[in-house]
């Protein structure tokens, strides 16, 4: 059975992403990985709680748990970690590539490593995830990454880098 459980979450709609595809990809030539490529929903984030439910299965199964999204997957991403840190399951990693600005963009203290890779170009995402409410400074710099890409909001989610970092980072959870 693998080790860690990745899930890569689209953005907007049922779009295709061929970031969060390529990046499947990528996490599954990994031993040890099993990752998916999935939708939020629309608006609504209708998939949250499909998404977290599937999380809690691979917790009890004994895998470890990546949550990464795209936009508004960022989001739910964060989303289903709030709900997984009310069950006092841990998240492993979170990789939040430029999250939609307009949303709650604090992560719950459940998420032990945050790689938050974000653009300033367009208009569109621009989110800076967040400490969690009452966590120190010193807390959030020991488990958060933030990075600033020179890359527009619909490539971001298919850049070398973005993949090198979240794949080096899933590789390091099978060790």
């Amino acid at each position: 059975m693998p080790k860690v459980r990745a899930f890569n979450i689209r953005g907007l709609g049922r779009f295709p992403s061929n970031g969060m595809v390529k990046l499947t990809s990528l996490l599954n030539e990994i031993p040890g990985v099993s990752a998916t490529t999935d939708d939020h929903g629309i608006f609504g984030f209708e998939y949250v709680t499909n998404l977290a439910d599937a999380c809690i299965a691979a917790h009890k199964s004994g895998r470890l748990i990546a949550l990464h999204g795209h936009s508004f997957g960022a989001n739910a991403a964060i989303m289903i970690a709030t709900r997984l840190a009310k069950r006092d399951i841990a998240v492993d990693y979170l990789a939040a590539i430029d999250p939609a600005a307009q949303f709650a963009l604090s992560v719950p203290l459940n998420v032990r490593r945050v790689y938050n890779p974000y653009q300033t170009i367009d208009p569109v995402g621009r989110g800076i995830v967040m400490p969690a409410k009452g966590e120190s400074a010193a807390h959030w710099k020991s488990r958060a990454v933030i990075e600033r890409r020179n890359q527009l909001h619909v490539r971001i989610d298919d850049d070398a880098t973005v993949h090198r970092t979240i794949v080096n980072a899933v590789k390091a959870l099978t060790a």
